[in-house]
């Protein structure tokens, strides 16, 4: 959203003399920069700093208002998705390669097909084809 914020967010952080951890500060300018909310930052800020504060849980509290979500989930997720629509793509192959191979007069169930090996597969359509 801003990098404007990021650099008010860094600013900030020099002129108020603001003491965390390069981890919180990397935190707190991803969420200015997601936001552009000064108010809100501010007040990530000030949690962050008070004596005692529980970091996971203000983080917690702040990813919920963005919908942020670090790095290696949403990379998780990706991969997930991909795999989700591979298998789509599978139970496609596999329907339309049985199909095929039933108008050809192999017959094959899905399941079959599944469990069989490629090169299996191969074999036998050769040996069928050439009857």
């Amino acid at each position: 959203m801003g990098l404007a914020a990021v650099t008010e967010t860094a600013q900030m952080f020099q002129q108020k003399n603001i003491v965390l951890t390069e981890r919180d500060k990397e935190f707190v300018v991803q969420f200015a920069f997601r936001t552009n909310d000064r108010e809100l930052t501010n007040k990530l800020v000030d949690e962050l700093a008070a004596a005692g504060a529980d970091r996971d849980a203000v983080c917690r509290k702040y990813q919920a208002l963005t919908g942020f979500v670090p790095d290696w989930i949403q990379r998780i997720e990706n991969l997930l998705v991909s795999l989700e629509m591979y298998r789509v793509q599978e139970e496609q192959a596999v329907k339309t390669l049985s199909e095929l191979l039933s108008a050809c007069g192999i017959s094959m169930s899905e399941e079959e097909i599944r469990r069989t090996d490629t090169a299996q597969m191969q074999e036998r359509v050769k040996k069928e084809a050439s009857l």
